[in-house]
């Protein structure tokens, strides 16, 4: 700012300058920064002020830091509280990007409690509602979501009343935020969604456009990728039509990114072939971002997602000619945290292109190097955790352990310093990989004991950290299969590394391997479980109820490991786990039986095959504690299974002449924990029954079922009190309406279903469209009033998954979380529609009577089928399964 705006600025009076001031700033943020705009300090009275507005915006914060200070003694001198107020809360915002939590907010409460003395509000509003967003800021970074919401809120009716309807809008999305992180992502959904419909009534302009984007990224965040999408298209309509080559840019910028999301969606889904489909689109975009005349941060991010996808498509030629181009445009990139992760990011995908094609490691380390330099001289402490922490990879790839460990060592002790969580996990990680020397070497030279407990620690980390992973890491490269599981999965390998495994030992690994459960359904609905069932106060532990509730009750806990399986049981009134030898096979020796055993269980033929396939997994999970059961009286076996097992039926496990539910009834677990129920009383017992046989034209690719309606008829024989809407009356919004008029105990949906691998991809046909695993929640609400008002059972008679894939399996998982149910019972294949009806013939004259648990009707629905020569293949009455409760 010159001198003569300057003393133009202090020519005026003092309430008009604020005003002024507020205006000019905002304009900037707009045009220059608008990632932080809804952040950036709101006074730029003198050159220092203004100065360490642009520190701000470049990520050099301690720096800013020390420029306000300079100006706050200034505003002391003057005794101009105002202006000390408008300081206090710049400081305050950049106290808490430095990590100097603490210091924010003692800055925050002395700024409050100057306007709270001020007697004109009229002066003082817009600095109230800035001091209310910082103050939000600080309470989500502490894991105070709740009043963070709060927070926003009142800055937000600051603004309204203001007539800032931008700003206004910049607070609806905060307010979104901390839903997401509250997990309440349905609201935050709609949140988003009333933002984007106010936007849309707006004159087009670039503030628009930047919102719309902003609104598209949350919802990229939640995982609702197509109407992200459709919101960064928007954006850049409104960009071409205002030719602002930022605005273009940046829209293109962020369709790479929400398609390359997508791409991870179809990986996830075992769709190699779409996947990259979608990379190669992603490319594209970022291609268009990358034109000359685009902000050289946008062309260089472009530039560095590209890299990436090209390293994951194995272009290996293109990937060579790119990263020269990147690598000559970096020192273009101004000092701050956005071109210091910009440096990071880079140094990991060429260790990734490393891996394939090799590029000097010490051409990697000197780019860290730069950046490590870079991060101390703006004394940004996030900033130099992440590129020691990379440095100390660099030496970890080359087994120079005890650099690689005094590297990691120190970014984990800045990343503690200032409470990042999300990183610092991943320095716990890499400590316990470096005290193995190695990833597969600890038994040999490593140190075990300490690996355990570093690898103890980055769980721990990981279970503290509230809200999706994925939002709280958005400047780091990251997936949940790469950067999250196998901290779990590594952890167990340890625990139970040894032949005889102390019980503490195995006690922690069942906990780690409940909460990889946890996690995955959390991942799927991309939403925190405390707004679930699974983790509310009627919850009980599984062995609370197989000690308490059902003493005939066992489980049996499996996880995949490198080199092995490894399989855990606890079983009624034994405090004492029982672990198996382990079964030295590898990953892909067990996926290859599991997947000729889920083909042949579809083959109505292939008596001969499902028997060896199923006999050799009966002796992987019962064989070596078959005695104990017996000698316990055992009758139900619940099951935590890990990968590929849960796509196979256990009751389809063979063990040389009698398949596994003609002796036990069986049921699946999401993890430790499920609802507190009791069996259901056939006299009390109330069903919501649905059906559809021809589904809409909306919903192609799904055939007639003409069975349905005969087998919601059976279950009407039974004289079991009954509400029935079917064909065109099973609507969302009729199904919705009896819903919740009354308390069911059972929902039974006989229609289509399909559960895919996201929850995008999960849903139940109605008679108007999809109802989406998404819609769950909103419907049951009623039902779940109180902890012990839920739905016991749902049904869903006609669902399938969609090519068997365990990630699929989550969708039935899920549903049964967003539905709050205590349980669900849905099936693994596309069922034969004649057969349901017998089926649920003999599933409802057997619920609900007198110590017939739901898991012993379906067992009996199983061998009625059995018995029937038309239908004794186990493609029949194999598929059902019962997930959560089998009281």
């Amino acid at each position: 700012m010159n001198l003569s705006i300057t003393r133009f600025l202090v020519s005026l009076p003092r309430w008009l300058r604020y005003v002024f001031l507020a205006l000019i700033i905002a304009i900037i943020c707009i045009l220059t920064s608008p990632v932080i705009a809804k952040n950036s300090p709101e006074s730029v009275i003198n050159s220092q002020e203004s100065q360490a507005q642009i520190l701000y915006t470049e990520g050099r914060f301690a720096e800013s830091i020390t420029l306000l200070k300079e100006s706050l003694q200034d505003y002391q001198n003057n005794g101009d509280q105002l202006g000390k107020a408008v300081i206090l809360i710049n400081m305050a915002l950049n106290y808490q990007q430095t990590g100097e939590i603490q210091e924010a907010n003692k800055t925050i409460v002395e700024a409050m409690n100057i306007l709270q003395k001020t007697p004109d509000y009229s002066q003082s509003s817009a600095i109230w509602a800035q001091a209310w967003d910082v103050k939000a800021s600080l309470q989500l970074a502490q894991g105070k979501p709740e009043d963070a919401l709060l927070s926003w809120q009142q800055a937000e009716a600051i603004y309204q009343k203001l007539g800032d309807s931008n700003k206004a809008i910049l607070m609806g999305i905060n307010q979104g935020q901390a839903l997401q992180n509250l997990g309440l992502y349905k609201r935050a959904n709609a949140v988003f969604q009333n933002l984007a419909t106010t936007l849309q009534n707006q004159p087009d302009s670039l503030t628009k456009a930047i919102n719309i984007r902003n609104v598209g990224g949350a919802l990229r965040v939640l995982g609702d990728l197509e109407k992200a999408k459709s919101n960064f298209e928007e954006s850049l309509r409104i960009g071409q039509k205002l030719q602002s080559q930022e605005i273009i840019a940046s829209a293109y910028l962020a369709l790479g990114n929400v398609v390359s999301a997508d791409a991870n969606v179809k990986t996830a889904q075992g769709n190699i072939a779409a996947a990259r489909e979608k990379k190669v689109a992603a490319i594209n975009f970022y291609q268009k971002a990358e034109v000359d005349k685009t902000p050289i941060q946008i062309q260089i991010k472009a530039k560095i997602n590209r890299l990436r996808l090209l390293i994951e498509i194995e272009k290996w030629q293109e990937a060579e000619l790119l990263y020269p181009q990147i690598q000559g445009l970096i020192p273009k990139l101004s000092l701050g945290r956005a071109g210091i992760y910009a440096q990071v990011n880079f140094a990991q995908s060429l260790m990734k292109l490393n891996e394939e094609k090799p590029v000097n490691l010490q051409t990697i380390a000197q780019i860290l190097a730069v950046a490590r330099q870079q991060a101390e001289q703006i004394q940004d402490v996030r900033s130099q955790s992440f590129v020691l922490g990379n440095l100390g990879h660099i030496y970890e790839l080359t087994k120079q352990w005890d650099i690689a460990q005094d590297l990691t060592q120190k970014a984990l002790n800045l990343s503690q310093s200032i409470q990042a969580q999300d990183i610092t996990y991943r320095w716990q990680w890499q400590i316990g990989r470096i005290l193995c020397q190695g990833e597969n070497e600890c038994y040999q030279q490593g140190d075990i004991k300490g690996a355990i407990t570093t690898y103890t620690e980055a769980f721990n980390t990981l279970q503290s950290i509230r809200g999706d992973l994925v939002a709280s890491s958005a400047d780091v490269q990251y997936s949940f299969k790469e950067s999250v599981e196998p901290v779990y999965r590594r952890l167990v390998n340890l625990l139970l590394q040894s032949p005889e495994p102390s019980q503490d030992n195995l006690k922690q690994a069942r906990q780690v391997l409940e909460s990889l459960q946890v996690a995955k359904i959390q991942n799927f609905l991309q939403q925190a479980c405390q707004d679930s069932k699974l983790q509310q106060d009627s919850n009980l532990q599984l062995d609370e109820v197989i000690d308490t509730k059902d003493k005939t009750a066992a489980v049996i806990y499996s996880i995949i490991l490198n080199d092995r399986l490894e399989v855990i049981a606890r079983e009624p009134n034994n405090p004492n786990l029982y672990h198996y030898p382990s079964v030295k096979l590898s990953p892909q020796e067990i996926e290859s039986t599991l997947n000729h055993f889920y083909k042949s269980l579809q083959e109505p033929g292939a008596y001969e095959e499902v028997q060896t396939d199923g006999q050799r997994v009966y002796n992987w999970l019962i064989k070596p504690i078959e005695e104990r059961l017996e000698e316990s009286k055992i009758k139900t076996l619940i099951f935590v299974l890990d990968g590929s097992l849960r796509r196979i039926p256990m009751d389809a496990l063979y063990d040389g002449e009698k398949y596994l539910m003609e002796k036990y009834a069986v049921s699946l677990a999401l993890g430790l924990q499920v609802r507190d129920s009791m069996p259901l009383q056939r006299k009390k017992m109330k069903i919501l029954a649905a059906s559809l046989i021809d589904p809409p034209k909306s919903v192609p690719g799904f055939s007639s079922l003409p069975g349905v309606a005969e087998e919601v008829k059976e279950i009407q024989k039974t004289g079991i009190t009954m509400t029935w809407i079917a064909d065109k009356e099973f609507t969302n919004q009729n199904f919705n309406k009896k819903l919740n008029t009354a308390k069911f105990d059972v929902v039974h949906l006989a229609t289509h279903g399909f559960f895919g691998a996201d929850r995008e991809n999960t849903f139940v046909v109605t008679a108007d469209g999809k109802l989406k695993i998404a819609e769950f929640d909103r419907l049951f609400r009623t039902q779940r009033k109180s902890a012990n008002e839920g739905i016991e059972l749902l049904v869903l008679s006609a669902c399938q998954t969609a090519t068997g894939d365990d990630q699929e399996v989550m969708g039935i998982a899920g549903t049964t979380v967003q539905a709050g149910a205590s349980s669900a019972i849905a099936s693994l294949w596309d069922l034969d529609d004649q057969s349901s009806v017998p089926f649920i013939k003999e599933f409802y004259q057997h619920l609900g009577e007198p110590n017939i648990s739901r898991a012993e009707a379906l067992r009996l629905a199983q061998q009625a089928l059995l018995k029937d020569p038309n239908y004794d293949h186990p493609r029949f009455w194999a598929p059902y399964v019962l997930v959560g409760s089998w009281l």
